[in-house]
Order: C-alpha cells, then structure tokens, then sequence
C-alpha cells in the first residue's frame, strides 16, 4: 500500500491489538496495573510509546519499517476512532484535514501522558512516532486520503452516524459559549454536561424516542423525533 512490507505491517498490528506487550492498543494508551478491583483503581506504570519502542527492540524489530508500520496503524486507528465519535459527514470531502487533524491529536496526547504521569519522559519516543507520521502524509497522502474514504464507507455500512455524539457535544459547548449560560442539561429529565448529554440524546433518538434538552437556565429548549432535527435545531441555535 505505502510500500512497506506485508508481514510487518501484520505483525505491528497484531502486536498493538492482541495486547502482546503488555496492553491493548499500547503506544497510544499507558501501561498500567490494577491496584485495587474493588476501589478500580489503577496505577500508571509506564508510558505506553516507551513501552512499544522496548518491545520492538527486544523482539529485534525496532527498524524503520516497524516504525512507519507503528506510526500507519495509530494514524488510521485515530481517523475510525474519531469518525465514531464525530460522525461521518465531518469527514467528507475532508480526508487530508482528518489525517493532520490526526496526527496533532495523536501528538498532543502523547505529550499529555509524558508530563501528566512521567515527568517528560519518553519525549524522544514520541518525537520519533510524530516525525514518522508526517512523513507518511507528506510521502503517501493520496493513498492514505483514500483509506480515509474507505474507513467512512465501512463506516456507513456498520451504520455509524453522520453526525455522532462528539460533534453534538462541541457544538453544545459552543452553544454555551456564545449564549454564556451554564454548560449543563436536562435531556429528558437527567441532567448532564455536554458530552454527556449528547450521547444520551442521539442515544434515544435512534432508538425511536423523542428528547427533549433544556440547558439548565431553562435558556435553550429543543425537541426533536430524530437525530437530523435534533442537529438542525441546534445549528439554528447557533445561527441565532
């Protein structure tokens, strides 16, 4: 696809996924270690980009290619992930924007964990994954665009929404913004912040129920049968 072997990108992928060294999707999410079941908590133990770069290197795979495969699974990964959440129609006509949009997600997390749980550490690491991300967009954008289109066709098909929970709740946000009034709703009588409040509605909007949302000011009040009127009501809001 971007000319990287086959077999590595398979091996990467089942790598990352099956939790082989030591938690699912490790690279992006931290290591961590169950301390307490009854209480759930969890201690951080590791940044998971350093944990993946120690992996690769015991196993003798901590070459260019393993990385670029590495840096093309986290990419696309963050593209579903995302259209998930935000919905389909945001990536439409747009799959260069996802892709960079992606990449500073993707950095910033990363960052975040390093000086949140390790004081900086494993920054090295992080600058190397980034580095090789862009050079994948700046190398191979036209292939990688078409993965975005595919990701939302497969997408559509699984039926994920156009506009998913992730954009209601930025706009909801904006909504409180712009109205200044306190970022807090009743949906249906259950009062809860924005995000939410957002999966909540389309929650009960697919399944054929009507919602109603009230901020908690009693300032905005919106009913609707279904997601699209739910959507175009709050845009009308915000054209206000």
């Amino acid at each position: 696809m971007i000319g990287l072997p086959i077999d590595v990108v398979r091996y990467v992928d089942v790598l990352i996924d099956t939790g082989k060294c030591g938690k699912h999707d490790i690279g992006l999410e931290i290591y961590t270690e169950k301390l307490s079941e009854e209480l759930n908590l969890e201690a951080a133990l590791e940044l998971g980009v350093r944990r993946l770069f120690e992996c690769l290197g015991a196993k003798g795979k901590l070459g260019e290619d393993y990385l670029k495969a590495a840096a093309l699974h986290f990419l696309l990964d963050c593209v579903d992930r995302r259209m998930k959440s935000l919905g389909t129609l945001v990536f439409e006509g747009k799959a260069r924007e996802a892709l960079e949009d992606c990449i500073e997600w993707i950095d910033a997390k990363l960052r975040t964990q390093s000086y949140r749980y390790f004081l900086g550490e494993g920054l090295g690491e992080i600058e190397e994954l980034v580095v090789s991300m862009r050079h994948l967009l700046d190398e191979h954008g036209a292939v990688l665009e078409r993965c975005v289109d595919y990701i939302a066709e497969e997408n559509r098909s699984k039926e994920t929404p156009e506009i998913g929970s992730g954009t209601i709740a930025r706009l909801l946000s904006e909504v409180c913004r712009r109205r200044g009034i306190k970022c807090l709703f009743y949906v249906n009588g259950k009062l809860l912040p924005p995000a939410s409040a957002a999966k909540k509605a389309l929650s009960l909007l697919m399944k054929g129920e009507k919602v109603e949302l009230v901020s908690i000011e009693g300032k905005i009040r919106i009913t609707a049968n279904n997601s699209e009127e739910f959507f175009t009501k709050i845009m009308e809001i915000l054209g206000q």
